[in-house]
Order: structure tokens, then sequence, then C-alpha cells
């Protein structure tokens, strides 16, 4: 508990170390201005705003969706209403100098806020930093952290808390998880006109304490291909292989083999489609389609039985992701987007006694559509 409670300080910490070294950056190249333009930092403020109406916001599979309309299950649903409407605002800040011959040097500090209305215990908080460095004009290599203080997801029976007062109300526990990532990725251009990207990422989740079982490390590589295909029109391919290594234990002394807790752990192939096309000019005004699709197939390894771990012992979810986005530049600061998001998941198990709960608990589907606006300023 102690790491953890040291853990909680370390991204204000940052937080305020990146933001002041920004500052600091921008001042000493105002002074420094005077004496080479060149090395004059451009500094960049985004401020955006988003509203989306969620049909499902915690991914609730039919049955619970029944479930929560009949006024069933007593503690379980801790919220008014299964779907919302969500206000996000947001605000990013970036300089970027030349500390390295005439190839830039990026810091950015972002902060989001997502609001919703309706059931407030959704709300959430991120915090990014990033740092990008250009070693050619088409070369750069970027660092990055990302933090989210509290996210709820549902409420779940706690099994420690039955054995104590059975399958009563009180057994019902928050689902939370506080979550913290770095991340690498080198990008570059071959050929002119086809960008490629290697990323890493190295996520740290600690859930609350009724649930540290699911406490886990998450590695993820993904590979990044965007060809111009003819003017306006690129096309992006991507794959991205995670691994996560959860705890699978909530006792002192015990292991993730001897422990009765679920194992969480998973191995996941992700792959991207997305075509972004820049319309004909309308009345003078770039505009935008994005379309994105994402598939993915996650396979669960935990080594229990499915007696034991029935939700995670030979899962396998089928996760399938549209985004469409059409954007209007409505002047050289000012740019509204319209968006469309629409997620599936199936699960089943390799355990054929197992499968149709499986697939009852965790099957859902989601659609999101919303408006955006940004505003940018730079000098």
């Amino acid at each position: 508990m102690k790491s953890r409670r040291i853990n909680l300080y370390l991204p204000v910490i940052t937080y305020s170390a990146g933001l002041l070294f920004m500052l600091s950056v921008v001042s000493a190249g105002s002074v420094s201005a005077q004496k080479n333009d060149r090395q004059k930092p451009v500094f960049n403020i985004s401020a955006g705003l988003t509203t989306m109406y969620d049909d499902n916001i915690l991914k609730y599979s039919d049955k619970y969706i029944e479930r929560f309309l009949n006024r069933e299950d007593e503690g379980r649903f801790h919220i008014r209403t299964y779907d919302d409407v969500v206000l996000s605002p947001e605000l990013e800040m970036s300089a970027s100098y030349r500390f390295i011959r005439k190839l830039n040097t990026t810091f950015t500090a972002g902060y989001r806020f997502t609001s919703y209305i309706v059931n407030s215990n959704k709300s959430r908080s991120y915090l990014n930093l990033g740092l990008r460095q250009y070693f050619t004009k088409k070369a750069s290599v970027k660092i990055s952290w990302d933090y989210i203080p509290d996210f709820y997801v549902r409420h779940f029976r706690d099994d420690d808390w039955v054995g104590i007062y059975g399958y009563t109300p009180e057994t019902f526990k928050p689902f939370s998880f506080t979550k913290e990532s770095y991340g690498a990725e080198l990008m570059n251009t071959f050929f002119k006109n086809t960008r490629a990207k290697l990323i890493f990422e190295h996520a740290s989740y600690y859930y609350n304490s009724h649930f540290t079982e699911y406490d886990c490390n998450n590695s993820a590589w993904e590979l990044n291909i965007r060809q111009t295909l003819i003017k306006g029109l690129k096309l992006e391919a991507g794959y991205t292989f995670t691994t996560s290594d959860a705890k699978g234990s909530d006792e002192p002394g015990e292991s993730k083999q001897s422990s009765d807790d679920s194992d969480g752990s998973f191995e996941e192939d992700a792959y991207l489609i997305r075509v972004l096309w820049e319309l004909p000019d309308f009345q003078k005004h770039r505009h935008t389609l994005d379309v994105k699709t994402e598939f993915s197939n996650r396979y669960f390894t935990s080594e229990k039985s499915a007696v034991l771990d029935p939700l995670h012992a030979g899962r396998v979810d089928k996760n399938l992701g549209l985004n469409v986005t059409y954007s209007l530049e409505v002047s050289k600061a000012v740019g509204i987007a319209f968006f469309y998001n629409w997620y599936s998941r199936n699960a089943s198990s390799l355990a054929e006694e197992n499968s149709l709960f499986v697939s009852e608990e965790k099957d859902y589907g989601q659609s999101q559509i919303g408006l955006s606006v940004s505003y940018n300023m730079k000098y």
C-alpha cells in the first residue's frame, strides 16, 4: 500500500514539473529571440469541447439492461440511466523549440475532463505529457505519459464478502481503477508519401481495495503505416499486440496459481484500417471525412478451471469498432467535427459448458453520436 500512495502523488509532481519546464522554455525563448529569431519558440494553446450521446455508458449486456429496467439485482446498479449525455472540455498546450540545429523539439501538456450529466459517478479526468524530438525533417521520436486518477467501471459482486453476508445487496462493490502509462514512438516518412510508426506502451492499472486481484501491467507494441494514395486520400493500416499480466490474488502470501481469485490476464491481436479523405473545399473551407474500423481478438490466459474462474477461463472476446468523423475548418483557428462511434463485443469460452454464461455476461453493443468544437491559438 505504501508504494501505491507514493504513486498517487507522482503524477501531480511530474505534471507540475512538466508545466514549469514548458514555461521556462517559453521564457528562455522569448529572451533569446532577440539574439536569434530562428530560435524563437512557437507556443500553441488548443481548447475544445465535445458533447455526445452514449446509449450504453457501462457497456452492459442485454441481460443486465433488462435487469436494470426491471429493477432487479438490488445493490448492483448505482446509476439512474444506462444511457447519458457526456460533456468533455479539454485543454492542450505545446511549445516548440529548435534545440538541435533547425529541427523541432515539441513539449505538450493536456487535460481533459469527461462529465456525465446524469450519472456523475462515471465522470473522470485525463492528464498527459509528451515530448517529440525530430532528428531529420521526416524522422522523430516521442515519449509520453498519461494518467487517469479514477475510472469507475461499474459495481460487481465481491466474492470475498459473499462468504460473510451471502448474496445480499451489500456484497456489490465499486469496480474502479487508477491508470498510469508510459509510451515511446518512432516515426518516419519513407518514399515521400509513406509514414510509418512503431509504438510501445506500458500501462499499470491499480484497482480499488475490493478488487486488487485485477491489478495488472499491460505492454503493447503497435506498427502503423499511412500511405497517400492520391492527392487528398490516405489509407492507414495498423497492428497491435498486447499482453496483460494480472496479479490474480488478493491475500498476503498468495500467488496467482494458489489463489481462488479471478485471473484477468490476456493476449490480444488488434487490427486497424482507416481512410482519410480531404474533400474538395466547401466555400473555401477545408473539410475531411475520417472512417476508421478496428477489430481484435482477446484471448484470456487464466490457467484456472471454469468452475474457479468462470469469467476468464478459456474466454475469447471478439471486439469490433467503427468511428466516422466529418471535420470542417470554419477558420484558421476554429474547427467543428461531427462523429459517430459504434462498438461491439462477442464473448465466448473454449469451455463449452461455460460459453453461454460468458456470452450473457460480457456481450454488448454501444453507439455514440456527438459534436466537437475546437479553438487553436498560436503565437
